[in-house]
């Protein structure tokens, strides 16, 4: 038997390493200089990414803090013709003022007509109005679960951080009328706030 070991032993010049793999320097190293890449690059990435969306994030705070996106009822329209009649415990979705600004006017059981923007002020899902549910309904978001209050528009339940816009209504000349729009928690001048 020779004595010479089994594992291979360093030669000097020759690249070998010890160890069970037999990997050469050149191998270790070029694979040390992989490693040590990837990770530069992944932390680069990483906080490329982090900065990018960090300032998108500010930018949109600020727009939306400058009041830049478009909110229900903005701007000025004529009168529009909702319906001819609408009886209690009804409701009639409509546009107003403009042509991207949803609304529902209902009737409540007792006569009291009014009408809401269907858009909900938390993610801008669409509101429904549901008779069935209470002594006077609800309108209802299912989106996220939102509820608010069919006299007032106030927030009831759910995530939503504002009342509802409110469209103005009249009945006027054989049918109800659209008339103008209160931003959200607006009140009529003179008028109690609704709680």
């Amino acid at each position: 038997m020779s004595a010479e070991p089994r594992s291979r032993e360093r030669e000097v010049g020759t690249g070998h390493v010890d160890g069970p793999h037999g990997h050469t320097e050149q191998e270790v190293a070029a694979l040390r200089e992989r490693i040590a890449a990837d990770s530069l690059t992944s932390r680069r990435d990483y906080l490329r990414l982090a900065v990018t969306m960090s300032g998108g994030l500010a930018a949109g705070g600020v727009a939306v803090a400058a009041g830049i996106f478009h909110r229900h009822g903005e701007g000025a329209a004529p009168p529009k013709l909702v319906a001819e009649q609408l009886p209690p415990g009804q409701s009639v979705a409509f546009t107003y003022p403009g042509e991207d600004d949803r609304a529902v006017a209902l009737r409540m059981a007792d006569g009291t007509l009014v009408a809401y923007s269907s858009i909900c002020t938390h993610l801008a899902c669409g509101v429904m109005w549901r008779a069935d549910r209470g002594e006077q309904g609800e309108l209802y978001c299912p989106c996220h679960e939102g509820v608010f209050d069919p006299r007032s528009g106030a927030v009831t339940a759910g995530p939503p951080p504002r009342p509802l816009p409110r469209v103005l209504l009249e009945e006027r000349d054989g049918g109800i009328w659209a008339v103008g729009t209160l931003q959200s928690g607006e009140q009529l001048p003179g008028r109690p706030r609704d709680r």
